[in-house]
């Protein structure tokens, strides 16, 4: 099912072009407050693979899990696509231990709905703006995925559960 799953993601969402306006790095940077668009952009260039997102080293994805609260739209749908697919394909690369594994931020990154938080939902409508259509569906089938497979942790579960109960993913 999991290779059957990454293979649906890659035609889902085929070539994306790649965000050299701020990549994963940048994004990172954001977290620590710089906001600068030449320096995000320098950021971008000089520290992050500007390939093909099925391509992006799982280094990238794992060392820079913060950035995902601070990527646009274009970042979201450039790098959403590789983390799931680095996610189904490696889940003991986002494990660290059982109080904390990387695979809840990645799906908390994927929560339209936080404690009734109406800014929250807005901004992660927009970050998600460019998910429609076939994309939408298979991030509805991977959070299904994370929801039903063993080799994820519960705080995963309980936020795939809980994104899958919202009204974004369930409808459309």
């Amino acid at each position: 099912m999991s290779n059957i799953l990454s293979e649906k993601i890659k035609r889902a969402f085929g070539r994306i072009e790649f965000p050299s306006h701020c990549g994963l790095h940048a994004a990172v940077a954001m977290d620590d407050w710089i906001s600068d668009e030449i320096t995000l952009r320098n950021l971008t260039l000089e520290k992050d693979f500007a390939g093909d997102w099925w391509d992006v080293p799982i280094e990238h994805l794992l060392n820079c899990m913060t950035g995902l609260s601070y990527l646009d739209a274009d970042g979201i749908e450039f790098y959403l696509p590789a983390y799931m697919v680095a996610l189904i394909d490696r889940p003991e690369a986002f494990y660290i231990s059982e109080l904390f594994s990387r695979d809840g931020t990645l799906i908390f990154s994927m929560l339209p709905e936080y404690d009734d938080d109406e800014d929250f939902r807005t901004y992660f409508e927009e970050q998600f703006a460019k998910i429609v259509g076939h994309k939408k569906k298979v991030c509805r089938e991977f959070l299904e995925f994370i929801r039903l497979d063993e080799h994820y942790s519960r705080q995963a579960k309980e936020l795939s559960i809980k994104a899958l109960e919202s009204e974004y993913w369930a409808n459309g």
